[in-house]
């Protein structure tokens, strides 16, 4: 464990030092950036050159904390307004949802008819691909945004930022932590240069990019951290066996997961 933290931590004061370190990180940064929301970015900062999805994915973090303190401050701007806590949480949810999160609500939603039609593997790969949303699919979707309102309602307005910077950046790290574990179960898809070849080194990237968002809630950041990445690992190892893999879908899911169990440890 020691020699391959130093490996780790040796790979990575060698990018540090290489002269196109910031470059391939901004590169890295907009792909993600630009794959995880729908805020847009100037033309100009897209990358040339093909980035792996892998690659990318590490800076998932990052982002989510980014569009999570975005998201603290419009639902904080409205609290101010006297409206009442939980209708600014639910503004802040649309706002949210259509930066973004909306892309990991379908895999949430996708995954609850899947696993609600009890089938597996080549069946269930069907009923999770199917473009409309089933019974399941919208009891699912209708518990995380009531869930995700009302814990966040119950956090205090001072630790509201704290709150959603690490519930978002602690999803988006169950993401990698689910590609560390899952394997790509087929051929083609959007995600499989997500989960295939994502490694050790990787999930140690992940990690420093989410210790960004430590400091600013230490306890209730381990505790999050914590959650998110057992539900997370579970999980992917319950969908290698049932779907043959983790594909977008179960990714997304577990960044909702993974998100909510931290809001239910900030509103305790």
């Amino acid at each position: 464990m020691k020699k391959t933290f130093e490996a780790y931590m040796s790979k990575l004061e060698s990018e540090i030092r290489n002269t196109r370190f910031s470059f391939n990180f901004l590169s890295r940064f907009v792909v993600i950036w630009t794959l995880l929301t729908r805020i847009p970015l100037p033309k100009r900062f897209w990358p040339e050159e093909n980035i792996q999805g892998k690659d990318a994915l590490v800076l998932s973090p990052i982002v989510g904390g980014i569009i999570g303190m975005l998201t603290a401050m419009i639902v904080l701007f409205f609290s101010l307004l006297r409206i009442g806590n939980l209708p600014a949480a639910w503004i802040g949810a649309a706002f949210y949802v259509l930066s973004g999160w909306a892309m990991h609500l379908d895999g949430w939603s996708d995954l609850w008819d899947g696993l609600g039609s009890g089938r597996s593997k080549e069946e269930l790969r069907s009923v999770i691909k199917d473009s409309c949303l089933g019974s399941y699919g919208v009891i699912g979707l209708i518990l995380a945004l009531a869930l995700w309102t009302t814990l966040l309602a119950s956090v205090p307005n001072t630790q509201k930022i704290a709150a959603l910077m690490v519930a978002a950046s602690t999803g988006r790290f169950a993401m990698c932590v689910a590609a560390l574990k899952g394997e790509y179960p087929w051929e083609k898809g959007l995600a499989k240069g997500w989960v295939d070849g994502f490694e050790g080194y990787d999930i140690f990237l992940s990690f420093i990019c989410s210790l960004f968002f430590m400091p600013i809630a230490p306890l209730s950041w381990l505790i999050s951290m914590f959650l998110a990445s057992i539900s997370s690992y579970f999980l992917a190892v319950h969908m290698n066996k049932k779907l043959g893999g983790v594909n977008g879908d179960v990714l997304g899911a577990v960044a909702v997961l993974g998100e909510l169990l931290s809001l239910l440890v900030f509103a305790l």
